[in-house]
């Protein structure tokens, strides 16, 4: 009830802004009902994401041969799925990760086929290319299922690996 009655004091003193309501959890949602306030839009749901690794690896879905492939990748820089924070975006559409820069927690963020810039993320990336923004290292790659079979990929990756790590 306490909640509720903030969320909606909250709605009217900030309509049209996004609304976080920020808990120590890993993935905090914020329900917030579709009402119009003073004729204006709807104010959707936020989710907001707190890392809880050094290292985020971004994907648009997962299978069990692409989770076979990553903890090999993982595996050769001295990690294991357990030691990085995976989001497979078909799981987690609505999650907002432009947070990651002031949380001053994560160090690297390794993408496989995921363009961030459809993430709201201002970071434009070139493929196996290190680019570092405000403490964090990024990498882009090719999807984990079009760098499986492909040689040339791997190694691409694996040299921006070596530098990254």
């Amino acid at each position: 009830m306490y909640i509720e009655k903030n969320t909606i004091a909250l709605q009217q003193l900030f309509v049209g802004e996004s609304i976080y309501l920020l808990k120590d959890e890993f993935v905090a949602e914020l329900p917030v009902q579709n009402t119009e306030i003073h004729n204006q839009t709807t104010i959707p749901t936020v989710r907001y994401y707190q890392p809880t690794q050094k290292v985020i690896i971004l994907v648009n879905s997962l299978n069990s041969v692409d989770i076979e492939l990553l903890g090999k990748i993982l595996g050769a820089v001295k990690l294991d799925l357990s030691s990085v924070d995976i989001i497979e975006l078909v799981k987690s559409q609505d999650i907002d990760l432009s947070q990651i820069f002031v949380q001053n927690s994560v160090k690297q963020v390794i993408t496989f086929g995921v363009n961030l810039s459809e993430l709201s993320l201002n970071v434009s990336l070139n493929p196996y290319k290190i680019l570092e923004k405000e403490g964090i290292k990024f990498i882009y790659s090719d999807s984990l299922s079009d760098i499986q079979n492909d040689i040339p990929k791997k190694k691409a990756l694996w040299g921006s690996l070596k530098g990254m790590f």
